[in-house]
């Protein structure tokens, strides 16, 4: 990726989106294609100087000076980008400058990567091709480098809890409720799926490779960020929603892939504190959610007598959580070639 000078110069900024193309096996494309339609609809806002209600005085400013010719580069481990390109362009703004790229095999990271290294923008926005923005994402995301101290800023992640599946997932999951009401904070942790950096800011490496997990490379590139003194935020005024597991096979699927990365988390070869760690955890987040079930059911809409239900999907996602830290100890190997989500 080219090094690009900070948006205080003197020329316009401009963006590059990258979008993997990996999580449309799990949810199909029509999750991206909303995205997609959600991208035209806020960057005409933006191109038209219209921002959302609450956009500091710097994003605005900052928003006004970026470059409205953008490019998007979408990238899928799939042989398909000629079908593809024509499918998305007509979804897309005019101004954007649209190329599809085919890393055959590549997975979620490194799909991730193989577009950051044709990215020529000033700021690289990931964006996956699963999540649902909210009104203003891009602008109250983008609009955060009007603040010359931030580098990194991420959205915040959430499930809609629409029914009963998903409200459990929104309370007893990865990621927190929505709550916009916290302003531009630090993060406890960030997730790769909708995460802006300035281009002299991601590492030329990318998301540091894996071996037998699928997920974890946002937390190592974010100790090496802070070994580099660079500050990952958050911009609880931008969110995006993430889909449950689509089902339950994957329910089970996704389950035993996490414990098996949380038992990797430290090393992915076999060793008894991954299995310590990945019991633990999946008993600590069990309770956690069971927790937060009895204190928030009423906030995501749930009626008295659907709380079993939330509480029994929670107990079946985190028992295959805890089955996949067990087979990982059984043997790293064969379930790092498996359970690839």
């Amino acid at each position: 990726m080219e090094p690009a000078a900070k948006s205080e110069s003197g020329r316009a900024p401009r963006l590059s989106i990258v979008l993997e193309w990996a999580n449309t096996r799990l949810h199909g494309v029509s999750r991206a294609w909303s995205l997609l339609a959600q991208l035209d609809r806020q960057w005409g806002e933006m191109s038209e100087r219209t921002y959302p209600s609450g956009l500091a005085e710097s994003g605005v400013r900052f928003l006004d000076r970026l470059d409205r010719d953008a490019e998007l580069i979408v990238v899928s481990g799939d042989a398909c980008a000629d079908r593809l390109e024509a499918e998305i362009r007509p979804r897309l703004p005019r101004r954007f400058e649209l190329r599809v790229v085919v890393e055959a095999g590549l997975e979620y990271y490194a799909l991730k990567n193989a577009g950051a290294r044709r990215a020529r923008g000033d700021l690289l926005l990931f964006v996956d091709s699963d999540v649902l923005p909210d009104d203003g994402w891009l602008a109250h995301l983008l609009g955060s480098f009007g603040q010359p101290e931030i580098d990194v800023i991420c959205a915040q992640t959430y499930v809609r809890p629409d029914g009963v599946y998903a409200a459990a997932f929104a309370l007893c999951w990865t990621y927190p409720l929505r709550d916009g009401s916290l302003g531009i904070v630090r993060p406890p942790k960030f997730y790769g799926n909708t995460v802006a950096f300035r281009s002299t800011a991601f590492p030329s490496t990318g998301f540091p490779a894996l071996r037998r997990r699928t997920r974890g490379a946002a937390s190592l590139l974010a100790a090496e960020l802070a070994a580099r003194e660079i500050a990952v935020w958050q911009n609880h005024a931008a969110a995006v929603a993430h889909p449950p597991p689509e089902g339950l096979r994957h329910l089970a699927v996704r389950g035993i892939a996490h414990g098996r990365d949380v038992y990797m988390t430290r090393s992915e070869d076999r060793h008894i504190e991954g299995l310590r760690r990945s019991l633990g955890v999946a008993w600590g987040r069990a309770r956690s959610g069971f927790n937060q079930t009895f204190r928030e059911w009423r906030r995501v809409g749930l009626k008295p007598w659907e709380v079993p239900a939330v509480l029994a999907i929670c107990t079946a996602y985190y028992g295959c959580f805890a089955l996949g830290g067990l087979l990982a100890h059984v043997s790293p190997a064969i379930l790092g070639s498996r359970f690839r989500v």
